[in-house]
């Protein structure tokens, strides 16, 4: 049988949620398509206004299902100012009466209307209308609240809804319980029939600000609590470098850092014999370090009787 196609357009959803829209009790001409689901997706941005997104999803299942929206979409691409300004016009009463209801200064503007097919994975045929809608949430300061221009909204099986607001905001509360919560979105899946106050999303970026502000205090008493032990632990040395932490793993020394590290550990002079020993090096390999350490100016040597001594430059007799 051949499906017949047809277009409720937003305004039919809304005809029982805002108030007093002139002519919104009125049966719609049936002119485009009839959708086997609709996505209204509304993204909201800091300073309140907010870009809608309508998505009309028509199963392509059989050959007549395929014609018919190929004949639509044919319509569209040849005229799609009609099409664009029939949408306009309703939005426009719509967000009339919603900006009576809220107190708000409302326009509708950027109206835009596409056909393509998709695969979902099945195939369908989506019609999208999108548009701005200026001052359509409450700003409150850090806070956005949303839903009050769409009052009462009414969706039915094949509609859902879904809310988003930006990036840096958190979410405060939704109402009544949206069907699924996501990162930054909330939606509901019909069939549901909004009550009074409803849907209403609240969210703030204070939330986020007191958490930015915190992680940077924590940040800088980090900083401020090491440069004050640091100083601590210079004056209480009488200004000498600290010794190097006992905890770190020898394996990640170099054979130069063990050298400078085990000779400051002896007070800052040991004899190379000895060093060669708490190593476990030959005597080449010891010579051939402390050579390199003598030459960078990091380690001196002098001769006490038979024996060769290494001392850090600082500890050396003048």
């Amino acid at each position: 049988m051949h499906r017949i196609l047809v277009v409720v357009l937003l305004l039919c959803c809304l005809a029982g949620g805002v108030a007093a829209a002139p002519g919104a009790d009125e049966p719609l001409a049936q002119e485009d398509i009839d959708p086997d689901d609709v996505l209204l997706s509304i993204d909201v941005e800091a300073n309140g206004d907010a870009t809608w997104t309508i998505e009309y999803r028509v199963r392509l299942a059989t050959d007549e299902d395929e014609q018919a929206f190929e004949s639509f979409r044919e319509d569209l691409e040849a005229d799609p100012e009609e099409y664009e300004s029939r949408f306009h016009d309703r939005m426009v009463t719509t967000a009339d009466a919603a900006s009576d209801a809220t107190g708000r200064e409302m326009t509708i503007g950027d109206v835009s209307v596409s056909a393509e097919r998709r695969e979902l994975p099945r195939e369908y045929g989506v019609v999208t209308y999108s548009f701005r809608w200026s001052n359509f949430a409450a700003v409150d300061d850090d806070r956005l609240v949303i839903g009050d221009a769409i009052e009462g909204l009414f969706l039915d099986d094949e509609t859902t809804l879904r809310i988003a607001w930006p990036a840096e905001y958190e979410l405060l509360e939704a109402s009544p319980t949206p069907s699924e919560t996501r990162d930054r979105a909330v939606l509901w899946n019909g069939p549901i029939d909004f009550g009074d106050g409803e849907p209403r999303v609240a969210v703030d970026s204070a939330g986020w600000s007191l958490l930015a502000i915190g992680a940077v205090g924590v940040g800088l008493l980090a900083v401020v609590g090491g440069v004050a032990l640091l100083l601590y632990r210079r004056r209480t040395s009488g200004g000498e470098s600290e010794r190097p932490d006992e905890s770190v793993d020898e394996e990640l020394l170099s054979n130069e850092e063990r050298v400078l590290r085990l000779v400051e550990e002896r007070g800052g002079r040991m004899k190379q014999k000895e060093l060669t020993e708490t190593l476990g090096w030959t005597d080449a390999k010891t010579s051939q370090v402390t050579k390199g350490l003598r030459e960078e100016g990091k380690l001196e040597g002098f001769r006490l009787g038979r024996e060769n001594v290494l001392s850090l430059p600082e500890e050396t007799d003048e």
